[in-house]
C-alpha cells in the first residue's frame, strides 16, 4: 500500500517526542517539562480569578457533573482503547515521573483541575478561590473515593502534598518547592501558601501536581492508588510491554466520563507502532511527522496539539566542569551557528516544522528577534570556534534514548560537520531525565511539549533548576525573569518573558532546532479524544469512547 510505504519511510521519526520532551518533566527525555499554559492566557485566567476574589470571592464555577437519575442511567463502560507509546513508564508515583509518562498515570489519578475549550476548570476541586497573588483555596468536591476505598478529603490531598513537599528529587520540585505551606481549613477546603506569586498555579494542577494519591498507598512506583476512573490490572500488566487499567466498579463519582472497560497501554517504536496502527492493532498512537493526506487516506483522524512543540538541545555544563570547551560562551555560539535548522527540518520533521533561531514563533506573544542572529552560518560558526581557542574542534559524547535518536543523529552530523568529533550513548526509554539529573552528563537534544514561559523558566533554564545539577553561573536571567513575574499586565508579563528567553538562547542555555506541532492519529472507532495544553500531546481518557 502506497500509504504504508510513505509512513514507514519516516520510521525513524518520533512518535511523542516528549514532554517536554522534554524529555522528562515537559519534555521528550524522561521524559519532561511542564505542562501549563502560555504567560498570556494563564495571566488571563489568573488575573479573572483575582479580581473576582478581591471584590466578591465567588467560587470558580466546575465542571457539569450532574448525577445519571433512574431515567438517565450512567452508560456501562465498554470495549478497549488501546493506544501506542515510544517511552515506558518508570514509576506510578506522581511526584517522581516525568511529563511523557503522565497518559500512564492518568486514568488511576484525575487532577484536581482540568483544562477545557473554556479555560481551567475545577475537576476533583469543586471550586477555587484566589485570595491574593500568593494564596489560594480548593473545595474539594463531596463523594469522592480512592480505588482502595479512601476518602478524598482536606486531609488527604494535604498528606498527598505534605509528602511530595518533602522529597527533593521529584522532577516537579520547582512546583512543590513554591508551596509554602498547604492546610485544612475544613473537612472539604484546602489552602496553599505559596512562596512567590506565579501567574501558572492553577494550569499546573492540570497535569502530574494535580494528582492525588491515597493516604494509604505504600508502593507507588508499581501500585498506584488514586481516585481516577481506572484502576492498574497488575495480573494483565507486562512490565516494558504493555500497561493494562480496567474501570473500577465501585462507584466512581463520575461515571459519564468512564466510557472504556479496559485501556492497554503498549509500548512500541517505530515500525511497529505504525504497522500496529495501520493493521487495526491499536486505536491510537502519537502521529509522524506526514503529510495529513497520508492519515486521511488511512481512513485514520488527526487531532494536532494546541500549541507548538520545540526541538532544541539541552545545555547542562554551562560552565564547563565536565567538558572545558563548553563553558566559553563563544563556543555555545558557534554550535548554534553550526544548527542547520532547515536541513533538520526536512530530515527529522519531513519539512512540516518552524526554523525560527529563536525560542519562540513571531506568531507567538513572547516573540523576540534578537535570537536569529544564530541562523545557519557553518563558515562563521567555524571560524567562531577558531577564535574561541578550538581550531580542531573537541569531543563530545550525547546521551539520548530511542525516542530522540533521531534528532541526536541529526545534531551529531551538524556539530561533525562544525570539526567536532561528537558520539551517541544511547539509553532506555524513559531513563534520560534522570541521567540528565545526576549531573554527568553535558547536553542532550531533547523536544518539550509545550513551552509555557514561565514554567519552562523554572524546570529548565532558571537557577537551581531540576535540571541544573552542576548549579552552573546564569548570569543575569534570574533578574530578568523577576522583571516578568513582577509585571502587573500581560502585556509587561509577556515582554518580560521574551527578554528571558533572548538572554538564554544568546547565551548558549538553550540552543532551538526547530518548533513542530505534535498530536495523535487514531481509529474512525475512537470518539471524544480531546488534546489539552497539558496533556503530554496525548488525550485523557475520560470521556473516550471505543465504538
Amino acid at each position: 500500500m502506497l500509504v504504508k510505504r510513505k509512513l514507514l519511510r519516516l520510521m525513524s521519526i518520533l512518535f511523542a517526542f516528549a514532554l517536554v520532551a522534554a524529555a522528562c518533566g515537559g519534555d521528550s527525555d524522561d521524559d519532561s517539562s511542564s505542562g501549563s499554559s502560555d504567560s498570556a492566557t494563564a495571566a488571563a485566567t489568573a488575573d479573572s480569578s483575582e479580581d473576582e476574589a478581591e471584590e466578591e470571592e465567588e467560587d470558580a464555577p466546575a465542571e457539569d457533573t450532574t448525577e445519571a437519575t433512574a431515567e438517565d442511567a450512567a452508560p456501562v463502560p465498554t470495549g478497549t482503547l488501546r493506544m501506542a507509546f515510544s517511552t515506558d513508564v518508570q514509576t506510578y508515583d506522581p511526584v517522581m515521573t516525568g511529563v511523557a509518562q503522565t497518559p500512564y498515570l492518568q486514568p488511576v489519578y484525575d487532577t484536581l483541575m482540568i483544562w477545557t475549550s473554556d479555560g481551567v476548570k475545577p475537576r476533583q476541586a469543586e471550586a477555587v478561590r484566589i485570595i491574593d497573588a500568593s494564596t489560594y483555596e480548593l473545595d474539594i468536591r463531596a463523594g469522592i473515593t480512592f480505588s482502595d476505598g479512601a476518602t478524598f478529603d482536606a486531609a488527604a490531598v494535604v498528606a498527598s502534598y505534605e509528602r511530595a513537599i518533602a522529597n527533593e528529587a521529584s522532577p516537579q520540585t520547582p512546583f512543590y518547592s513554591n508551596i509554602a505551606s498547604i492546610t485544612a481549613t475544613s473537612d472539604m477546603t484546602v489552602r496553599f501558601e505559596l512562596v512567590n506569586p506565579t501567574t501558572v498555579f492553577l494550569e499546573d494542577l492540570t497535569w502530574l501536581p494535580g494528582m492525588v494519591t491515597s493516604p494509604n498507598a505504600t508502593d507507588l512506583d508499581t501500585v498506584p492508588v488514586g481516585a481516577g476512573g481506572w484502576v492498574l490490572d497488575t495480573d494483565s500488566t507486562r512490565a516494558g510491554v504493555q500497561q493494562d487499567f480496567v474501570a473500577r466498579t465501585d462507584g466512581y463519582w463520575d461515571p459519564d466520563s468512564v466510557l472504556v472497560e479496559r485501556i492497554e497501554m503498549r509500548l512500541l517504536q517505530e515500525e511497529a507502532s505504525v504497522n500496529a496502527m495501520l493493521n487495526g492493532e491499536i486505536d491510537l498512537s502519537g502521529r509522524v511527522d506526514t503529510a495529513v493526506s497520508d492519515y486521511e487516506d488511512a481512513g485514520l483522524t488527526l487531532i494536532n496539539s494546541p500549541g507548538p512543540s520545540l526541538c532544541y538541545v539541552q545545555m547542562i555544563d554551562l560552565d564547563g566542569v565536565l567538558l572545558e570547551p563548553l563553558g566559553n560562551v563563544q563556543v555555545r555560539r558557534a554550535m548554534m551557528l553550526a544548527l542547520d535548522r532547515e536541513g533538520y527540518n526536512q530530515a527529522v520533521l519531513n519539512g512540516l516544522g518552524e526554523t525560527n533561531p529563536g525560542w519562540f514563533l513571531p506568531s507567538e506573544p513572547w516573540y523576540d528577534p534578537g535570537p536569529e542572529k544564530y541562523a545557519f552560518d557553518l563558515p562563521k560558526a567555524k571560524q567562531m570556534l577558531a577564535d574561541a581557542g578550538y581550531p580542531d574542534g573537541f569531543s563530545i559524547l550525547i546521551e539520548t534514548i530511542p525516542p530522540l535518536a533521531t534528532s541526536a543523529e541529526a545534531v551529531q552530523q551538524m556539530w561533525t560537520a562544525l570539526g567536532l568529533d561528537v558520539s551517541l550513548n544511547m539509553g532506555e526509554p524513559g531513563t534520560l531525565g534522570k541521567t540528565l539529573r545526576s549531573g554527568t552528563t553535558e547536553l542532550t537534544p531533547t523536544c518539550n511539549i509545550g513551552h509555557p514561559p514561565e514554567t519552562f523558566y523554572k524546570q529548565r533554564v532558571g537557577p537551581g533548576n531540576m535540571f541544573d545539577p552542576l548549579e552552573a553561573d546564569r548570569g543575569e536571567i534570574a533578574d530578568l525573569a523577576e522583571v516578568a513575574m513582577m509585571a502587573t499586565s500581560i502585556e509587561g508579563q509577556n515582554a518580560g518573558w521574551a527578554a528571558v528567553f533572548a538572554y538564554a538562547v544568546d547565551n548558549g542555555f538553550i540552543m532551538p532546532l526547530a518548533q513542530r506541532i505534535g498530536g495523535v492519529a487514531h481509529s474512525p472507532a475512537v470518539e471524544g479524544a480531546v488534546i489539552s495544553p497539558t496533556n503530554a500531546d496525548y488525550p485523557r481518557p475520560y470521556g473516550i469512547r471505543v465504538k
